[in-house]
């Protein structure tokens, strides 16, 4: 495993950055995916971000920021940054997965008494996430 200060990590607004001392992953060494989410981020000699966790690709490609796709080169990204190496038709099919889970959240918004339980979409999306698609 990794020491806080050998683990390599990165904001599109910052560039590297490290996690604060104080962080409940400072001493994890290894995560099982290659992102991160954090809530917050301090500025002292370095920047680091504390209140961070592990998130699988897949809760970047569905929840994240806007998604583009070029399928000549196969690449799936997330505000043009994050990028994603996938054939069109996978990246097409992540899209209408997004676009379907947006509905049906715009749906329970509105209509909170509206059951999702049995819903195709929640299926598809917890495995997703659970299996990172494996």
């Amino acid at each position: 495993d990794a020491k806080p200060k050998d683990l390599k990590m990165f904001t599109k607004e910052d560039g590297r950055v490290f996690l604060h001392p104080t962080s409940g992953n400072f001493n994890v060494g290894r995560f099982e995916s290659p992102w991160l989410i954090f809530s917050e981020k301090v500025k002292t000699a370095k920047v680091f971000i504390r209140d961070s966790t592990m998130v699988p690709s897949y809760s970047l490609l569905l929840f994240g920021g806007q998604l583009s796709i070029d399928y000549e080169l196969k690449i799936l990204a997330v505000d043009e940054w994050v990028k994603f190496e996938a054939p069109g038709r996978i990246a097409v099919l992540v899209r209408e997965l997004r676009e379907e889970v947006n509905a049906m959240l715009s749906q329970k918004i509105g209509q909170p008494s509206f059951d999702i339980s049995g819903s195709k979409v929640v299926d598809v999306l917890c495995t997703l996430l659970t299996t990172d698609g494996f």
